[in-house]
C-alpha cells in the first residue's frame, strides 16, 4: 500500500471548522467543538479507515472507539488522476485518492491534561480531557477496586509517579517472606503503574487476571485500582507522548525495562476517587438512572474512614440525593412532583443493580 500522509506541519490545506456530536462532559455541551481538517493520499481507498484509526491512536492513544467511528463517518474520499512513468518511458494514467477527515482540536493538543475519575461502587473510571477551560469526556473504563477489608479510598489526588514493568510485593503481612514477583505478563500489577496516593499503597495498574475486569462484582483487590491491560497500555502511551513534557520518555515505548519516573509539577494531572451508589446520565436512548451496590456499607456513614476518605465524595443513593440530582440534571422533565416521588421510590426499592432504567420507560410504566 502506497501512502502519502500529510502531517500537521505540511497540510495541503488547513482550516478551522465547527463540528457537532463529539463526546463531551454533558448532553448540554456537545455543540460547537472546533476541528481541523487533515488530509492524506492513498492508492487504495478501502484502506482509508485503517489509516485514520492508526493516526488517531498515535496522536491520542486513549481516544475512544466511538470517537474514532465519528471521525471516520465524516471522512471524504476523492479520486484524482496520477501519471506514473513505466519501464519503457511511457506514462501510465492511474488514480490516487485524497482522504480528508475532521479531527477535534483537543485531540491535536501537543500537551494534554486529563482528569482520571473513578467511581468505586460503579467499578468504572471516566477519562476527561481538560482543554481550553472545558472538561471533555473521552472514555469509560472498567476497573477492579478494593475489598471491604482493603478499601480503595476516596479523595482528590494528583498522579505523581509512573512505573514501567514493575516488581510486585504482596502487601499481606502473612506473605512478607515471599520474594517479589518479577516483571512480566504474570505480574499482578501488569506492565504499567500510575501512582496517585502518596499516603497509601493505592494506584492504577494493569492485571494478570484480565477476565476479572468483566465480572459483575469487582471489589477484589488489596485497595489498588486494576485496569484492563489494553487500557493501561493506552494510558502509558498517552502519558509518554502527550502528558510528560519535563523529560523525553519515548524510550519507554515498547520497553521491558523496569524504570520509575517521578513527575515534575508540570506533568502531574488530577485524579478524583468518588463513592457514589447511583448515576443519572444520558445516552442515545435518553436519560436514565442506575443504582449500584453499596459495597462498603457507607449508608452507615460511621463506616467512612475519617482519616483516609473525603466524606463529601461519598454520595449514597437515598431519596433526597436522587431526587435533587434528577431535578438538576433532567431539565423540563414535565413529571409532576407526586409522580416523580413514585418513580424514585420504585427505583430505590426495585431496580436491579447496574441496570439502566430509562426515564421514558418509567414514565410509561406509571402512565405519565
Amino acid at each position: 500500500m502506497k501512502l502519502r500522509f500529510i502531517g500537521l506541519a505540511v497540510f495541503i490545506a488547513i482550516f478551522i471548522i465547527s463540528v457537532n456530536g463529539f463526546a463531551s462532559d454533558s448532553p448540554e455541551s456537545k455543540q460547537g467543538k472546533d476541528s481541523e481538517v487533515l488530509y492524506f493520499e492513498i492508492d487504495t481507498p478501502e484502506a482509508a479507515d485503517d489509516v485514520i484509526t492508526e493516526h488517531l491512536r498515535d496522536i491520542f492513544p486513549i481516544i475512544s472507539e466511538s470517537d474514532i467511528r465519528r471521525v471516520i463517518s465524516g471522512k471524504e474520499v476523492k479520486a484524482f488522476p496520477s501519471n506514473t512513468a513505466d519501464t519503457s518511458g511511457g506514462n501510465i494514467v492511474s488514480e490516487i485518492y485524497k482522504v480528508s477527515f475532521e479531527v477535534p482540536k483537543n485531540f491535536l493538543a501537543d500537551t494534554a491534561k486529563i482528569l482520571w475519575e473513578l467511581n468505586i461502587p460503579e467499578f468504572k473510571s471516566r477519562i476527561y480531557q481538560l482543554f481550553e477551560g472545558r472538561k471533555i469526556y473521552i472514555d469509560t473504563w472498567p476497573n477492579v477496586v478494593g475489598t471491604i477489608n482493603d478499601k480503595t479510598y476516596t479523595g482528590n489526588f494528583q498522579a505523581y509517579k509512573i512505573r514501567n514493568w514493575p516488581f510486585y510485593k504482596d502487601p499481606d503481612p502473612k506473605k512478607s517472606h515471599l520474594a517479589p514477583t518479577k516483571p512480566g505478563p504474570g505480574n499482578p500489577l501488569g506492565l504499567f503503574v500510575v501512582h496517585y496516593d502518596e499516603n497509601s499503597l493505592r494506584y492504577f495498574h494493569g492485571s494478570n487476571k484480565n477476565h476479572l475486569l468483566y465480572t459483575e462484582r469487582r471489589s477484589l483487590s488489596h485497595g489498588c485500582v486494576r485496569n484492563d491491560n489494553d487500557n493501561i497500555e493506552k494510558m502509558k502511551q498517552f502519558i509518554i507522548k502527550r502528558v510528560v513534557k519535563s523529560e523525553d520518555l519515548s524510550s519507554w515505548l515498547g520497553s521491558k525495562k523496569t524504570v520509575i519516573y517521578e513527575f515534575q509539577e508540570i506533568d502531574k494531572f488530577p485524579v478524583r476517587i468518588i463513592y457514589k451508589t447511583y448515576d443519572i446520565d444520558f445516552d442515545e436512548n435518553g436519560y436514565y438512572i442506575t443504582m449500584f451496590d453499596d459495597i462498603y456499607k457507607y449508608a452507615d456513614r460511621s463506616r467512612i474512614d475519617p482519616v483516609r476518605d473525603v466524606d463529601s465524595l461519598v454520595i449514597v443513593g437515598d431519596y433526597e440525593n436522587v431526587k435533587a440530582e434528577f431535578n438538576s440534571k433532567v431539565k423540563q422533565h414535565g413529571i409532576p412532583d407526586d409522580a416523580l416521588n413514585m418513580i424514585i421510590d420504585y427505583v430505590l426499592n426495585n431496580a436491579t443493580r447496574y441496570e439502566k432504567l430509562y426515564i421514558n420507560d418509567l414514565k410509561q410504566k406509571f402512565m405519565l
